[in-house]
Parts: C-alpha cells; sequence; structure tokens
C-alpha cells in the first residue's frame, strides 16, 4: 500500500538515501569525501537544499543550452520545453554535468541518471508541493530535482521559492491529501493536495533561491517548493530544471496511483539515450506492457514537448 509515509525515513524496513537517514555522522566517517562534496552532503541533509558552482567552463553550456531551448521557448504561448535533450546538445551536456552527478551518487550512495528536463524563459509561479506527488521511488525519496540559472536570476523575475527542512515531513499522498478512493480526478490535485502542502510549509521559513549563470541549486524530493511571483514582468528567468532518479530502485507516478496500486514508470535516462530498468533487489522488475509500450514509443520519437 502506498500512503503517506509514517515511519522515520531511516527505518530498516524502507531503506533510505544517506541524505534521508539516521546514520549520516557515520557514512561521511566511511566516505572519506572531499570537504566540497561532504558540505554539499550536509546542506542536503539538513535543508534539503544544496548549491553546486560548476565553474566557468559550465558559463558557455549554459549559453549554448539557451540558444539551443529559444527554439521552443521563443514560439508564442509556450511557457516551458519537456525533453529538450533529446534534440539539444547542450541540454544534454547540463543535465548529465559529472559534477552533478558525481555530488549526487555521493549524497544518495547510489549512481543517479537524469530522467527529465524542463526548459523555462520565465519565471512558473507555481504553487508550493513536492516532488513525490509527480516522481517517486521505491525504496522512497530516490529522487531530486536541479535547477541550473542560464542567466543572472533577478529577485523580481519570480525565483524558486522554497520551505529549507520541509523535506523531513512525512510524503502526502494524494489520499493523504484527502482522496477518498481510486486515482485523482481532474481539479483533484488543485482542489486537495495544494490545499494540504500550502498547510504544511507555513511551519517553515521561506526562502528563495537566486543564483548567477553557471549555479546549480538542487533539492531533495519530497522538499516544498514552488515559483515566486513575478514581480517584474520584463524579466525573463532562463533556467533548466533536470529531475535525477537513482539506479536500484521501482519507479512510479503517485499522482496516477491509487493506495493500493502504483502507476509504474520505466523511465528515460538521458546519460544513454534509452531508459533505466527499474528493479527489486537487484532483478529486473516486471511492469506492464502499456508502460513499456510508451516507452519505447517516447525512444523513438525522441520529440521534445512544448507546453503553455
Amino acid at each position: 500500500m502506498i500512503t503517506t509515509t509514517k515511519a522515520r525515513p531511516g527505518s530498516a524496513d524502507r531503506p533510505a538515501p544517506p541524505i534521508e537517514g539516521d546514520d549520516l555522522d557515520a557514512y561521511l566517517a566511511k566516505g572519506g569525501f572531499d570537504a566540497e562534496t561532504e558540505a554539499f552532503i550536509g546542506d542536503l541533509a539538513r535543508d534539503g537544499v544544496a548549491r553546486i558552482d560548476l565553474g566557468d567552463d559550465a558559463v558557455a553550456v549554459c549559453d549554448a543550452a539557451l540558444a539551443q531551448a529559444s527554439r521552443w521557448l521563443d514560439q508564442p504561448g509556450v511557457a516551458r520545453v519537456q525533453d529538450a535533450w533529446r534534440q539539444a546538445p547542450a541540454v544534454r551536456a547540463l543535465a548529465t554535468h559529472p559534477k552533478v552527478l558525481r555530488l549526487l551518487a555521493a549524497a544518495y550512495g547510489r549512481a543517479a541518471f537524469p530522467f527529465q528536463t524542463l526548459n523555462f524563459k520565465h519565471g512558473t509561479q507555481q504553487p508550493l508541493h513536492s516532488d513525490c506527488i509527480h516522481f517517486s521511488s521505491l525504496p522512497e525519496r530516490f529522487m531530486c530535482g536541479v535547477w541550473v540559472a542560464l542567466e543572472d536570476i533577478h529577485p523580481d523575475a519570480g525565483p524558486l521559492t522554497y520551505r529549507p527542512g520541509s523535506h523531513r515531513l512525512p510524503i502526502t499522498t494524494m489520499q493523504a491529501a484527502g482522496l477518498n478512493a481510486g486515482v485523482a480526478a481532474p481539479g483533484d490535485y488543485e482542489r486537495l493536495y495544494i490545499p494540504a502542502i500550502a498547510a504544511q510549509a507555513d511551519a517553515f521559513p521561506a526562502r528563495e533561491a537566486v543564483l548567477k549563470k553557471g549555479q546549480a541549486f538542487v533539492w531533495a524530493a519530497n522538499l516544498i517548493h514552488g515559483g515566486a511571483p513575478i514581480l517584474d514582468a520584463a524579466r525573463t528567468r532562463q533556467s533548466q530544471v533536470t529531475h535525477y532518479y537513482f539506479e536500484g530502485c521501482q519507479y512510479y507516478t503517485p499522482l496516477l496511483s491509487t493506495a493500493e496500486t502504483p502507476h509504474m514508470r520505466l523511465p528515460s535516462n538521458a546519460l544513454t539515450g534509452g531508459w533505466t530498468w527499474p528493479r527489486v533487489k537487484g532483478r529486473r522488475a516486471r511492469l506492464p506492457w502499456r508502460t513499456v509500450v510508451d516507452a519505447a514509443y517516447l525512444r523513438l520519437l525522441r520529440q521534445p514537448y512544448a507546453s503553455t
């Protein structure tokens, strides 16, 4: 059954990433990490967020990603493009940046792989939410998001807003938000889930991520975050979000799941251009045939998705 997580994330029957567990000090002691990596892990464990400076070389990659994504984002009515990595080499280069992958593997104890990219020209003003409603895993919390600034982000442009420490909350499913039975219908997300998350967010301080071009901002799977209001409509907020899963898990979409049956995923892998097969105790998991067909179709299509 998939419900709100009641046990502490590090409980023995539900193994957690090192940053979510109870024995982080022991993990760090055994890891032999350099100072930068250890600080990154500590920040992510404590606050649910951490910053990465991708270095001077990343600035040129950011410029290229911005130019390549503009192929879709400059079209009338387009607010974002999903999975531009399929046709934009610089978008893929940011999603597979070696420093990001190295730090994520250190923090989660498993290899990370990017399964989705989103490119934006303007701030989203998205309501507060946790990514765990859209992307989840078994074991839980083996997912994270990374937001890269493709330009210097101005506070009036609607930067990412977040609530540090909220990643430690129990995971809120649609059922925990008040859905009585079945799969969420259109409108249930806004009617039930968004108010439930807003109520939880009040217990945490509000912060905004104002980044320089080439900086990355990482958040844990259950962190409450969204888009701050745009105070100056003339300003852009050119950015790229990449969502990552970790190897050796099962993957599912809670928003499309019932309390008893998870809606399983066969996620794309921007590192390989294919997908990563879910695993249970090291063995390939069984998936519904429709899940496999849909994933194969997307792989053959190789087409990004532009939306309002």
